[in-house]
């Protein structure tokens, strides 16, 4: 019996210095950040300040403290309970939400805690953070249904045009109005809409991001994508395909693969199609504020 309990105390000592040895690392306080979502400034030069930011990444102090989905409550174990912290806006890409990137064209939203360890800081307190774009950011409005003229015009195959519409139309963010948007109605007996812009656009290539912003809904899936133009032959790639959606949603298309993939492209133009889903009642696609947006 003494043998068992001086091996125990000879147990029990050596556990009590392999702990002494260990490195007990306690955990840093940390500033709680309440965000509840991202908007962006309105600036006619711009267009519209519809902005759809479902996430942000966050940094302060030089460091990377993770990407959070918008609402958040983001614990930070900064240094300095006053450090800057910078949210950078992060978007649904062709509008899949689990596709999450930054937006590099919205700069981001950057200010001091001015708080103290455990303390929760909400941004800001009374409503939405609000962002602007880059000032270098390149915004070409390629079709706001506000004009004489449409841009997007329906191709030969085409059964059916572009109506505008007052009573159906885009819900302007505050502080700006909308008189109207772009509808198509494709009846029983009409099976395609097809339109391309008019203007074909020169866009930067060698894999820089391009992007293709627009508000839409629609009972019937639509196609969005690239016409690439080079010396004596046009070729015509989809980017993405969207679903029905019965609420007017935002959506962020990423153009850089059927751009930078045609690099002798002199120019390119943007095309839209719809098919008819329903066999006996009409199907409609609704669009506003198609917009370019690069460097």
């Amino acid at each position: 019996m003494r043998r068992i309990q001086r091996l125990f105390h000879i147990l029990a000592g050596a556990i009590a210095l392999v702990s002494a040895g260990c490195d007990r690392n306690e955990a840093k306080p940390v500033v709680y950040l309440e965000v509840d979502s991202l908007t962006l400034a309105p600036d006619p030069s711009r267009g519209t300040s519809s902005a759809h930011v479902r996430s942000v990444w966050v940094e302060s102090e030089g460091t990377y403290l993770g990407v959070y989905p918008l609402p958040a409550r983001i614990p930070l174990p900064v240094s300095d309970p006053n450090a800057t912290v910078r949210l950078y806006p992060g978007v649904e890409v062709n509008g899949i939400s689990s596709f999450q990137a930054q937006y590099e064209f919205y700069g981001p939203y950057t200010r001091n805690l001015n708080s103290a360890y455990g303390q929760t800081v909400k941004w800001p307190a009374g409503g939405a953070a609000v962002l602007a774009y880059e000032s270098w950011a390149q915004i070409v409005n390629v079709e706001d249904f506000e004009s004489a003229g449409i841009q997007f015009a329906p191709t030969p195959r085409s059964d059916t045009v572009w109506n505008r519409t007052q009573s159906e139309r885009f819900p302007a963010p505050a502080g700006e109005s909308h008189n109207a948007s772009g509808m198509v109605v494709l009846r029983p007996g009409q099976k395609i809409f097809e339109a391309i812009t008019q203007q074909a656009y020169v866009l930067p290539k060698s894999g820089q991001s391009v992007y293709l912003e627009i508000n839409y809904k629609s009972t019937m899936p639509f196609n969005i994508g690239v016409v690439a133009n080079e010396n004596g032959t046009s070729t015509q790639q989809t980017t993405v395909t969207f679903r029905d959606k019965r609420e007017w949603s935002k959506a962020y298309i990423n153009l850089v693969t059927e751009v930078s993939g045609f690099p002798g492209a002199v120019n390119y133009n943007l095309f839209l199609g719809a098919v008819r889903t329903n066999r006996d009642v009409a199907d409609t696609l609704w669009i506003d504020n198609l917009k370019l947006v690069y460097r």
